[in-house]
């Protein structure tokens, strides 16, 4: 029996809708002194599109969020001083209507200065065990009191890191959602801006395409070399810019960014078990979406791209694919296909990788020959 598996790395959801509903938002506000300049600053956050952390231009089916897990239902805007000081701690719930665009948010500021401008959505998941995914109490972040950036971006304290403790465990939904921004506010003029806020999670979509006469019961799915921990906010991101192959257009790709370094990000080997679960014959299943952290782990660090394999059980054997030599990260943010097509003589594994630059990234590992 021959299992070939294929795989596509798309973008999460890059969607606009506009959220027409009444909302419940809390705020407290910073006193200004009389000879300060104010101005107003407006707010629009949209989920950005995970094509452009891999230089890929598609957004098809792939990229719309499924369900309103994948949404934003909750968000939090903090704005924050050059010194420090925390101007505006602003929480919104449209728990009834989730959205992957916000508009827009209307902020009396000082002018002539750099804010940061911190984003948060869906910061009271938790997960299975009770335990919240964001570590912080974002509430507590008083207006007036300096911002706890140690606490919020450190390196490796309890409070700036997300956590999966055991090998079952996948981020729980709604997603949490986060980013930071610079934004220039002018002396003595308004300005609106709109602000990207990404998922803090790698989504795995996994069907299953049964091509014999058989039917075949799936008893377990691992992925290997997963990271434990991850940063609060998206930590060094290094972007770059290209001309698209097509058609010359530019193109925005992540280059680089950080994950914690813990025992070398203390990787570890993801396994989802199922019950019950069987591929009819002649037919296909979409497993539930899996998410997890986002990793950059190598195995070898005189290859590059010796990162990730994924292994199937079909029935008491276990079968598993070579290194995906073309997928060196997952960055947060990104959708990963995998299309596992069973056929017969499943005896062994080979892996053709084949790489579609601005396109998906089309992975072809095969059970057998």
């Amino acid at each position: 029996m021959l299992l070939k598996l294929k795989y596509g790395v798309v973008a999460l959801v890059l969607g606009v809708l506009l959220c027409g509903c009444s909302i419940y938002s809390k705020e407290g506000d910073i006193p200004v002194a009389e000879n300060t300049s104010k101005v107003k600053l407006g707010v629009s956050v949209a989920l950005t599109d995970g094509a452009a952390f891999l230089g890929m231009q598609s957004r098809g089916t792939l990229a719309e969020a499924v369900g309103d897990g994948e949404k934003m239902q909750t968000l939090r805007i903090i704005i924050v001083r050059p010194d420090g000081t925390v101007e505006h701690n602003r929480y919104y719930d449209f728990h009834q209507v989730p959205t992957t665009y916000f508009a827009t948010a209307q902020f009396e500021v000082v002018g002539g200065e750099t804010k940061k401008v911190y984003l948060f959505a869906n910061e009271n998941t938790k997960f299975d065990s009770g335990r919240k995914v964001a570590n912080y109490d974002f509430a507590a972040i008083k207006v007036g009191e300096q911002f706890p950036t140690n606490d919020i971006t450190g390196q490796n304290n309890e409070t700036s890191l997300i956590e999966v403790n055991d090998a079952l465990t996948q981020m729980a939904l709604p997603l949490f959602m986060s980013e930071c921004h610079s934004v220039d506010v002018p002396e003595k003029q308004d300005k609106n801006v709109e602000l990207i806020i990404v998922r803090a999670a790698v989504k795995f979509t996994f069907r299953i395409i049964n091509k014999s006469n058989e039917p075949l019961a799936l008893n377990q799915l691992t992925i290997s070399k997963l990271a434990r921990y991850e940063y609060l906010l998206p930590n060094g991101v290094v972007y770059a810019t290209e001309p698209s192959e097509e058609d010359g257009t530019t193109i925005t790709y992540i280059k680089s960014y950080k994950v914690p370094m813990i025992g070398n990000n203390e990787h570890y080997n993801f396994k989802a078990t199922f019950a019950d679960k069987t591929v009819p014959a002649n037919g296909k299943v979409e497993l539930d979406p899996i998410y997890l952290l986002e990793s950059n782990y190598n195995d070898d660090s005189s290859t590059e791209g010796r990162n990730y394999k994924i292994s199937l059980t079909v029935g008491d054997e276990t079968y598993e694919n070579g290194y995906f030599n073309n997928l060196t990260a997952l960055p947060r943010n990104t959708h990963v296909v995998v299309d596992v097509t069973l056929n017969d003589k499943l005896t062994g594994l080979d892996c053709e990788v084949r790489v579609y630059p601005y396109g998906e990234y089309w992975l072809y590992p095969e059970f057998g020959q």
